[in-house]
């Protein structure tokens, strides 16, 4: 007999595993596959958002990221296209026990989430990929997978979530589409030691340099001594200008601004390149039988890249909205078009204003400009961080009222 669950989950990355570990702290009978096992490298900035750290909470496990390889951020520093910088702290409070943000190597990371579906009694497939959904009477009835060995395995359950990353198969056995160049970015990431000059609360940076706007480079710090570095850009801008990722990256670390940093670092990891669909444009997260979730749904900020915020967050939905069908024996597509509006009341907001910024970056000279402000007035510096902190307060950052008064102060 096939095993039988009452929801799979396809992917077992943050998300995934988030909503793994609700479903079944819930009581339902869940089944975690996964291609690979844990720990496993991914690409990715490694940063760890305040979003991700309530949801890290609910989850209890606070404590085992504090005690992991990890660092603790306590803000962002931006630079301008013209070489202003100005350093924004995620809080003003920077004496509390828990920072608002880390940085944690997702083959660390992912483990430490990967963990808790482990504990909370999901059932787990590792080395196990998911090859296609099974389906009685034009109704979905589980998945089909292969193990490393070339081994398939079934298993029934009237629920599937698709938790496989920006390349999601699941998406696209589903027919969903995979590219609007639009609303993708590209990335590359490399590590590297003994990079120097980093904030001493461990700021993240993003810095908006001439030769690579409307893209951004980053360094991030990292525990060891280490850093990790990249550039993105979005897809429809590499095509359009012939981008060429590499050299713009290499550019950028031999960069008058930047080369001094890394006058005696060296990179300890070959630079690895990937793909992130943007919250600019969700796919479509819930149909009969069937969520997505994270990357897998198209949640990465348009602004930051950062997705591991978003996967969780509606990771920890999929598990309500995986309870509530459960309980009212509803697999429909009526039913499970719930899931999808809760998840983007919570996040529609803020994707819009990511993707205001985002474009935002078009525009050089206001973008130098609010930087170039916030570094020499304090207010205004202070006026950045409680957006951090308060979403009504960000939302300033797309009212014209608020550049105007900008450019008069």
């Amino acid at each position: 007999m096939n095993p039988t669950f009452d929801c799979i989950i396809v992917g077992a990355g943050p998300g995934g595993s988030t909503a793994a570990t609700f479903a079944a702290r819930a009581g339902l009978r869940v089944l975690l596959i996964d291609k690979d096992t844990f720990p496993r490298d991914k690409i990715c900035g490694d940063a760890i958002s305040g979003k991700s750290m309530s949801v890290i909470k609910r989850l209890g496990m606070t404590e085992a990221l504090q005690q992991s390889t990890s660092l603790p951020s306590w803000g962002v520093t931006f630079s301008g296209p013209y070489g202003d910088q100005v350093a924004i702290p995620f809080t003003k409070e920077l004496n509390k026990p828990v920072a608002p943000g880390y940085i944690c190597r997702r083959e660390f990371f992912d483990a430490l989430v990967f963990e808790q579906a482990q504990a909370s009694g999901a059932t787990i497939w590792l080395q196990t990929t998911f090859t296609g959904f099974l389906q009685e009477n034009g109704k979905l009835k589980g998945i089909k997978a292969k193990t490393a060995d070339g081994t398939e395995k079934v298993a029934i359950a009237p629920l599937v979530i698709g938790a496989d990353g920006a390349y999601s198969i699941v998406a696209k056995s589903l027919g969903i589409d995979q590219l609007n160049e639009a609303h993708y970015c590209g990335g590359l990431r490399v590590y590297y030691k003994g990079v120097t000059g980093f904030h001493p609360q461990n700021h993240v940076e993003l810095h908006f340099v001439d030769e690579a706007v409307p893209g951004y480079f980053w360094i991030f710090p990292m525990p060891n001594g280490e850093a990790n570095v990249g550039v993105g850009m979005l897809s429809s801008e590499i095509k359009n200008r012939k981008v060429k990722l590499k050299a713009l990256l290499d550019l950028l670390i031999a960069h008058p601004r930047f080369k001094d940093r890394f006058a005696n670092a060296e990179a300890i990891s070959p630079v690895k390149g990937w793909g992130l669909p943007l919250g600019s444009q969700p796919r479509t997260m819930a149909g009969e039988g069937w969520m997505l979730l994270g990357d897998a749904a198209s949640l990465i900020d348009p602004f930051t890249g950062e997705g591991i915020g978003n996967a969780m967050v509606s990771g920890e939905q999929a598990a309500l909205w995986a309870k509530k069908a459960t309980d009212a024996g509803r697999y429909d597509a009526n039913f499970l078009a719930g899931y999808e509006k809760e998840v983007l009341r919570i996040l529609t907001d803020e994707l819009r204003l990511s993707h205001w910024m985002q474009r935002l970056t078009n525009w050089k000279w206001l973008l130098n400009t609010v930087i170039a402000k916030a570094s020499r007035d304090p207010k205004i510096a202070d006026t950045i961080s409680c957006m951090f902190d308060d979403h009504d307060q960000r939302k300033q950052l797309i009212s014209p009222m608020f550049y105007l008064r900008l450019l008069m102060a």
